[in-house]
C-alpha cells in the first residue's frame, strides 16, 4: 500500500510540475509574441542583434580635411559630395540585397599635380542569407585637371590675366574668380577596405 501511495504522490507531483511548466511556457510565449512578434525568442533576439549591429568604424577626418579641400576648391560642397557618394554606392551595389549606407566620411585628401583626389569611406550593410553583413568601402572622388605641358592655366574673365590652379582671386585685378577649371569631379575607384 505504501508503494501505491508513493507512486500516486509522485504522479501527482509530476503532474503538478508538468502543468506548472505548461502554464509558464504559455505565459512566456504570450509575452514573447507581444514583445517580439514570435514565440521563437532566441531566433528573434539573434535577428535583432544582427540588425542592430553597429556599422564598421570609419577613418573620418572631416574636420581636418574639409578646410584643406576648401582652400583648393572654395565652391566645393562637402554635403553634396557625400550625397553623390551615397548615390554612386547604391548604383554600384544594386546587385546586393537590402543595402543600407550608414555613414560617409572624408578619409584622405591627395592633392597631386595632375589631379586632386578625395578618399571617402562609407559604412555599408546588406542582407545575405537572412543575416546583415557589414562592409567598409573606399571611394576615390577625383578632380581631373586638363594639362598640356604640366602647366595649368586659365584667364581671368575681368582682365584676361593668367590664373594658376586654385586661384580664387586674380593676381592682377583682384577680381574674385570662381570655379576656373570647370566641374570635372568623378568617382575613379571603389574598393572594399
Amino acid at each position: 500500500m505504501k508503494t501505491w501511495a508513493f507512486i500516486g504522490g509522485f504522479a501527482a507531483v509530476a503532474a503538478g510540475i508538468v502543468i506548472l511548466v505548461l502554464v509558464i511556457k504559455a505565459k512566456f510565449q504570450k509575452f514573447s509574441r507581444q514583445i517580439f512578434g514570435t514565440t521563437q525568442v532566441l531566433s528573434a533576439l539573434s535577428e535583432i542583434q544582427e540588425q542592430e549591429a553597429p556599422p564598421r568604424s570609419l577613418n573620418g577626418c572631416d574636420r581636418m580635411l574639409i578646410p584643406r579641400i576648401l582652400e583648393d576648391f572654395p565652391d566645393f560642397d562637402p554635403t553634396l559630395a557625400k550625397t553623390y557618394a551615397r548615390t554612386y554606392l547604391k548604383k554600384q551595389l544594386s546587385s546586393l540585397q537590402d543595402v543600407q549606407i550608414h555613414n560617409v566620411v572624408f578619409s584622405q585628401y591627395l592633392p597631386a599635380a595632375s589631379q586632386k583626389t578625395i578618399v571617402l569611406q562609407a559604412a555599408v550593410s546588406n542582407r545575405k542569407n537572412s543575416r546583415m553583413i557589414q562592409h567598409r568601402y573606399d571611394l576615390h572622388y577625383t578632380y581631373l585637371i586638363a594639362t598640356g605641358d604640366d602647366t595649368v592655366a586659365a584667364n581671368c574673365p575681368n582682365c584676361g590675366g593668367t590664373l594658376g590652379y586654385g586661384d580664387t582671386v586674380c593676381p592682377y585685378c583682384n577680381s574674385r574668380v570662381v570655379n576656373v577649371m570647370g566641374n570635372t569631379w568623378e568617382f575613379t575607384e571603389l574598393a572594399e577596405s
